[in-house]
């Protein structure tokens, strides 16, 4: 091989090279998530998305730049799910790898959390949207869940209720798989992704983690409580701590 050759880079056999295979995918893509998102409730028609593509402004950059989320309206709930993290990658050369980041994130909560106001006023938007930010920054929240069953984080919410601040002034979150009435992934024609359910927790749930020797076991803990917990995943200013024996 000539000194200037450079070896081609191995393509996963699920790619697609060209523009017009891209948009292709991304509208497979698109079509089972949408699919899947009507399978939890009523989903809006029109998609929360900023004016300006936080992208374009040193924000992460989602696997499609696309970035988007959707509101999908339950009998006594409101879901606000992530709508772009799992779109195919694309690169420079217009190669297209499905499933992006392998997951989408939600967060659920009651309609008294809104207080009928639009959803992307909230602190629950800002929260879900700061969460999709994460993911798509990190780009491995997905081996992390296979390895730890749950992931934290520390968030610097704009206007959350009187409260659910801890001593720093941040809002704690966990990340799980599972909820109750939510499944932990759907299917695309190339394979599974992924939800995570987001859980906004109180001071003292964040406090068990921070201060636990073992924090993977104790997030494991902290979920299970959850979820047998009368609330459950949801996220709301106010509810009884759940901190396990």
């Amino acid at each position: 091989m000539p000194d200037n050759d450079i070896p081609p880079v191995v393509q996963p056999d699920d790619a697609v090279v060209g523009k017009e295979a891209g948009a292709q995918m991304l509208a497979t893509a698109c079509a089972a998530r949408d699919a899947f998102y009507a399978t939890l409730g009523a989903v809006d028609a029109d998609v929360l998305a900023p004016l300006v593509n936080p992208a374009f402004m040193g924000g992460p950059r989602w696997p499609s730049l696309r970035q988007a989320w959707r509101v999908i309206r339950r009998a006594d709930s409101i879901i606000i799910a992530s709508d772009g993290l799992s779109d195919p990658f694309e690169d420079d050369d217009d190669v297209f790898v499905p499933r992006g980041h392998l997951l989408e994130v939600c967060i659920e909560a009651p309609l008294a959390a809104f207080d009928g106001n639009p959803v992307q006023q909230s602190w629950l938007f800002d929260l879900i949207y700061q969460v999709s930010q994460n993911v798509a920054y990190n780009g491995s929240i997905d081996l992390l869940m296979q390895r730890h069953g749950s992931v934290s984080m520390l968030l610097d919410v704009r206007q959350p209720p009187n409260g659910l601040e801890d001593e720093n002034e941040q809002v704690g979150v966990l990340l799980a798989q599972g909820a109750s009435g939510i499944a932990p992934s759907f299917a695309t024609p190339y394979g599974e992704v992924m939800l995570l359910t987001v859980t906004a927790l109180q001071p003292s749930e964040l406090a068990f983690i921070s201060e636990a020797d073992d924090k993977v076991q104790s997030r494991r803990d902290l979920a299970a409580a959850l979820a047998a917990s009368p609330t459950g995943h949801l996220s709301m200013a106010r509810r009884p701590a759940v901190i396990p024996r």
